[in-house]
């Protein structure tokens, strides 16, 4: 096997391997200790500890369809390419809820060898590597080990269509932008990071229609809109519903002091803890357009900059960085010439995902 798949494989195997042994472990010693259980009929610890929050409503769409609430909590929320996928595989005759982790393990593996290879494209080889072990080890890696979360899929698909794009390959590009904003909602960080990129690299060339191609990438999200106009009559059906999540809307969402107030000492860790890593990755994302240029740094900044202005309270902004892959290798290549930061950053982040996977296995609410 070459060492462009190899690698990568490995890396996502062995992370895969210990955060489910970790999972395992502390869902067998303490059990269930937080709300974040979904009823499932999985017997086996070591599938049933990504069976969490979010996994029920993916279940929900993949075999009942879509359902619309203005007041309440519904599934028009969740793009819908995910859960087409695990749909695609239970048609196999697999459990759901199976599928959906069967679905993760493929997405999170593929998007490792395809991190790895766009990494490679556009800062070699050393910050490739160092780049996977970033990525492997961040706190929330855990989402492309196992989890029912779409995450993994749109790291595969953002990495895919702008490693398209490096190779000249503009049709391809587009067409996994598209797919990508089918799958979440950050197509404005899609379809502005692709065409700054794209124009980035025809510098110096005549403008043309082709110039703005990029733009098509948009096209999951209006195909999504599309289908919630026609069925429901609210083609922003899922913002809509986000009121039945507490979201705000105005300063009470950017400065997020409606859902904080109600908070108090200890309570706020957490919260404080997603903030830093976002604001974080935004510092980053500001770096890059040095090391990899402003397409990268607009898309960048956009994948962490969305969720950070629209969040209730923070709390979910690390698993979100996790879009941002020019962050990890723009975090690789600042600690890579010092070997003492290396060792405390990829060591501290490792003890993170450690204690982060426990507690999504025992169905805390962390993200």
């Amino acid at each position: 096997m070459p060492v462009s798949f190899r690698r990568p494989l490995v890396t996502w195997v062995l992370a895969a391997l210990g955060c489910t042994a970790v999972g395992t472990a502390a869902l067998l010693a303490v059990g269930v200790t937080g709300p974040g259980q979904t009823p499932n009929g999985v017997r086996w610890p070591w599938l049933e500890l990504w069976v969490r929050w979010d996994a029920g409503w993916y279940q929900g769409i993949a075999d009942r369809g879509y359902e619309f609430s203005a007041t309440a909590q519904s599934s028009v929320a969740y793009f819908p390419l995910y859960a087409l996928c695990v749909k695609a595989l239970a048609a196999l005759g697999l459990d759901t809820f199976v599928a959906g982790i069967v679905a993760t393990w493929l997405f999170g593996a593929a998007a490792f060898v395809v991190f790895f290879a766009w990494a490679r494209q556009v800062a070699g080889d050393e910050i490739a590597r160092r780049a996977l072990v970033v990525l492997a080890v961040w706190p929330f890696a855990f989402f492309l080990y196992g989890a029912i979360y779409s995450d993994a899929l749109f790291l595969l698909l953002v990495c895919g269509a702008f490693l398209a794009l490096e190779k000249d390959r503009l049709a391809l590009a587009v067409a996994l932008g598209a797919l990508a904003t089918a799958t979440r909602p950050l197509a404005p960080a899609v379809v502005l990071g692709l065409l700054a990129r794209h124009l980035e690299r025809r510098r110096g060339q005549p403008f043309g229609i082709a110039s703005l191609a990029p733009l098509l990438s948009g096209a999951g999200l209006a195909a999504y809109m599309g289908y919630l106009w026609w069925r429901f009559g609210d083609p922003v059906a899922f913002a809509t519903t986000q009121v039945g999540w507490g979201q705000l809307s105005g300063p009470a969402s950017f400065l997020k002091y409606g859902a904080l107030s109600e908070l108090q000492g200890a309570q706020l860790v957490l919260p404080a803890f997603h903030a830093a890593l976002a604001v974080g990755f935004i510092w980053l994302a500001w770096r890059t357009r040095r090391s990899l240029g402003w397409g990268y740094a607009v898309y960048a900044a956009a994948a962490v900059g969305i969720p950070l202005v629209t969040s209730r309270d923070f709390i979910g902004l690390g698993r979100y960085c996790l879009a941002a892959a020019p962050c990890f290798l723009e975090l690789a290549r600042l600690t890579s010439p010092r070997p003492r930061a290396w060792l405390l950053w990829t060591g501290a982040s490792a003890l993170l995902l450690v204690w982060m996977t426990m507690r999504f296995a025992t169905g805390r609410y962390i993200s």
